[in-house]
């Protein structure tokens, strides 16, 4: 919780930060507003705004009867093509620099350690590394790896190597899941990337599997003016094209 905040924004972000973690999955029924209202030390008139307000940003689905409940992804597209941020950034002609703010062993009973979906027992490592482009913030990167799939990656120095290089070096992956939606960050995410409130980011949630063993989950989130992601494939159509054949 924020003080600094309003108190209907803290529960916001509160509850929002148990959906991105996944401790409130898709489709979890929230409780009820009294006991969210109990939890939060709040009225449930500030209570029942931040779940509107949360509904109103696509987060949470309230039905008449029958409760308050999580959204999973509403819609799913093929992401190509993604490329390492240091390499857009040095493509682009700018110069990449990297700070390493959190690189560890996640603790069993830490936040977040259901984002991979493994056994209670094992090791997960974790990082949190903010990406500039010639000094300004352009990508905050969270990611999970499993320890079994990645022994190494806890000894790296991402300061001078992406985690994006150094797992496509070392590690088998055979299926990739990418998500993209727009948030809207919260205070610590703002701070990082040196934002205010009223600007949207993009997130990029991206899982990976080696033949269906969890191998990382990644959370990449861009300020949403300096950043865009585009894809160029080949289009396919559907409609017949015939040529005009000359009478006999």
């Amino acid at each position: 919780m924020q003080p600094d905040l309003p108190l209907y924004e803290q529960i916001k972000t509160a509850i929002d930060r148990r959906i991105e973690t996944e401790e409130w999955p898709a489709d979890f029924q929230l409780p009820p507003e009294d006991e969210l209202a109990e939890e939060f030390g709040a009225s449930r008139l500030t209570v029942r705004r931040a779940l509107r307000e949360l509904q109103s940003d696509g987060v949470l689905l309230r039905t008449q009867g029958r409760g308050t409940f999580v959204i999973g992804p509403r819609m799913q597209c093929a992401v190509f093509n993604l490329s390492d941020i240091s390499e857009e950034i040095t493509l682009s002609g700018g110069a990449h620099n990297c700070l390493v703010l959190e690189h560890g062993i996640l603790d069993k009973d830490g936040l977040g350690r259901n984002m991979l979906q493994l056994p209670p027992g094992e090791v997960v490592f974790h990082s949190r590394l903010l990406h500039l482009e010639d000094g300004t913030p352009i990508q905050l990167e969270e990611r999970y790896v499993n320890a079994a799939e990645a022994p190494s990656y806890i000894d790296q120095d991402f300061s001078q190597n992406t985690p994006h290089a150094w797992l496509l070096r070392e590690t088998v992956v055979t299926s990739v899941d990418n998500t993209i939606r727009a948030i809207r960050a919260d205070e610590k995410i703002r701070r990082h990337l040196q934002i205010d409130g009223s600007q949207p980011c993009l997130l990029l949630d991206r899982y990976t599997w080696r033949d269906g063993i969890p191998v990382t989950r990644s959370r990449f989130i861009y300020p949403g003016d300096r950043y865009r992601l585009r894809s160029t494939h080949e289009a396919r159509t559907n409609r017949i094209i015939t040529t005009p054949r000359k009478g006999r």
